[in-house]
C-alpha cells in the first residue's frame, strides 16, 4: 500500500534532485509508516513484513509474506512479480532517482512453507 500511495504521490510531482541523505531520510520516514502497517494485506494472499533502511549500503528492503506455497512462485510468477516491482519503481520520479544515483530497492517476499523470491528494482 506504501509502495504505491507513494509512487502515486511521486509520480506527478516534478523531477527534483535529491541527495543521498534527503533519499534516506524519506526512505526512513516511510520505513516508520511500514511499520504501523505490518500485519495488513496487501493482497489476498500477502501481508506486509514491514521494511529495513540501511543508508549506508543504499538499501531499502520491503519484506511481504504470503500464505501461498513456494510452488507458486514459478518462474512466470517471478517474471510477473519482477516487472511490477519495476514498473512501480521506475514510475516514480524520487525512486527512479534514488535507483540511478546506486541505491537498491528490493522486495523479499516469504511464502507459508519458508521460500523464498527476492526482487530488486531496475529501470532502463
Amino acid at each position: 500500500m506504501l509502495v504505491g500511495a507513494f509512487a502515486a504521490a511521486s509520480a506527478g510531482a516534478p523531477a527534483t534532485a535529491l541527495d543521498d541523505r534527503d533519499i534516506c531520510v524519506l526512505a526512513e520516514q516511510l520505513a516508520l509508516a511500514a511499520e504501523r502497517d505490518v500485519g495488513i494485506w496487501i493482497d489476498r494472499q500477502t501481508r506486509n513484513a514491514g521494511m529495513v533502511v540501511s543508508c549506508q549500503q543504499m538499501t531499502v528492503e520491503y519484506r511481504r509474506f504470503s500464505y501461498a506455497s513456494s510452488a507458486s512462485m514459478t518462474a512466470a510468477w517471478k517474471t510477473r512479480k519482477g516487472a511490477d516491482w519495476n514498473a512501480t519503481h521506475c514510475g516514480s520520479g524520487v525512486w527512479r532517482d534514488a535507483i540511478s544515483r546506486g541505491w537498491k530497492i528490493i522486495l523479499n517476499e516469504t511464502s507459508a512453507d519458508g521460500g523464498q523470491a527476492s526482487f530488486m528494482a531496475r529501470c532502463e
